[in-house]
């Protein structure tokens, strides 16, 4: 397999960017070091190195905790003295979860501190003309470390779970009173029993103020395991344009690495829209690396259900059939909670998948915590990743 060349390089890579620059929080100066790091990583064996600088408010994705916790509690105060006033600051509650969290939408983001992000690129022409292009990224940020996946692993999710179905209940239970309010029938016993249901979820709801930390994690397989990978494929094909291995004869490569993924993708936003129209003009396909830590997890994504994600079936296909032809087993799933960059390009109708080597079936001890560190790498993850972009590429190459 050619990409076990390239195995002891990409390793060797995270470690270095996890002992020189360590954890990388979204938008900040860290993240930014790792952006010019990998451009002249880049500049090499790329025929161009762009830095594309851009606005957002990081911090909204997951600051918005407090909000939600605080209408929740002021809903559950007005339930007994002014049910529309609960009414409204339930469903606060309830739009601030759906539309920044679940659907990712700046909905607050306005009452966030502006930062600057920082996307990092590296293009690769082929041979002859350009008809197709290829882009080939992880994200260079590292999430904030979740105080309730590490402290309560797997209870987490039923946790978060009951807290959700609490604050979402208690909209229904507000809005319901609020009409009786209105046409007499408030000062039922119902509403007395179902106050006190709404109330008894608040313990359990307001476990989401101590979601997170503001500390940010290391990050090694998620994601600079990803950023690896496409700096990987930059090596291989440096290599191959003069050895004699494939070389792509009509396909652009962009090397990309994405900034701000954990802060609610808004790096990979910022870069779609302002390159929607050239992503459009050529047959454009991207391969988003993320959680590369364990080969017998591979895994191709074909939603991501939270944001609406429908992934490309002609490249989850194609990653089936490299699967397959090397005899890799390989897992086709969905993202049912959170999403990767490639939401964005999808949702803007660019063709797109995610590929994981991850075991998505719980959460395991190094996602989001201080333990996702490189010891928890396998460098035969990196080779198969690796070695699905290059088949990937060549596939999409020698298609008409």
């Amino acid at each position: 397999m050619i990409a076990d060349k390239y195995k002891d390089y990409m390793y060797k890579l995270i470690d270095r960017v996890i002992r020189d620059i360590g954890p990388r929080e979204s938008c900040s100066d860290a993240e930014r070091k790792l952006a010019h790091f990998m451009a002249d990583e880049w500049k090499p064996v790329c025929d161009r190195v762009d830095l594309e600088k851009y606005t957002c408010h990081p911090t909204a994705f997951l600051g918005f905790f407090p909000m939600l916790v605080g209408s929740f509690l002021l809903a559950l105060v007005f339930y007994w003295f002014f049910p529309p006033a609960a009414a409204v600051f339930a469903l606060f509650a309830t739009s601030i979860f759906i539309f920044e969290f679940v659907r990712y939408k700046e909905y607050l983001d306005f009452l966030f501190p502006e930062r600057e992000g920082e996307n990092v690129l590296g293009t690769i022409k082929p041979r002859g003309e350009v008809r197709k292009r290829l882009i080939v990224c992880g994200h260079i940020d590292s999430a904030y470390e979740f105080n309730l996946w590490l402290f309560l692993k797997n209870a987490a999710i039923p946790v978060m779970i009951v807290g959700v179905l609490g604050i979402l209940f208690t909209a229904g239970v507000c809005t319901a009173k609020t009409i009786a309010y209105f046409t007499g029938g408030a000062d039922a016993h119902v509403y007395t029993v179902l106050g006190f249901v709404c109330m008894g979820f608040y313990p359990v709801a307001a476990l989401f103020l101590f979601f997170h930390t503001y500390v940010p994690v290391p990050g090694a397989m998620d994601d600079m395991a990803g950023v690896s990978i496409a700096a990987g494929l930059g090596r291989y094909l440096a290599d191959a344009k003069s050895n004699g291995e494939f070389f792509p004869e009509n396909t652009e490569v962009v090397l990309y690495g994405a900034s701000c993924e954990e802060g609610g993708l808004r790096g990979a936003r910022a870069y779609v829209k302002k390159h929607l129209e050239e992503l459009k003009a050529v047959k454009t396909h991207a391969v988003i690396f993320d959680g590369i830590y364990d080969e017998k997890f591979l895994s191709v994504i074909t939603r991501e259900i939270c944001t609406g994600a429908k992934h490309d079936p002609y490249l989850i296909k194609m990653a089936q059939d490299i699967a397959r032809d090397h005899k890799w087993p390989l897992i086709t799933t969905n993202i049912p909670l959170g999403a990767s960059d490639g939401t964005e390009f999808s949702r803007r109708g660019i063709s797109c998948t995610t590929l994981l080597c991850q075991d998505t079936s719980k959460l395991v001890p190094n996602y989001h915590t201080r333990y996702d560190t490189i010891e928890h790498i396998r460098p035969e993850s990196l080779a198969v990743s690796l070695q699905m972009a290059i088949d990937m590429l060549r596939r999409i190459d020698n298609d008409a």
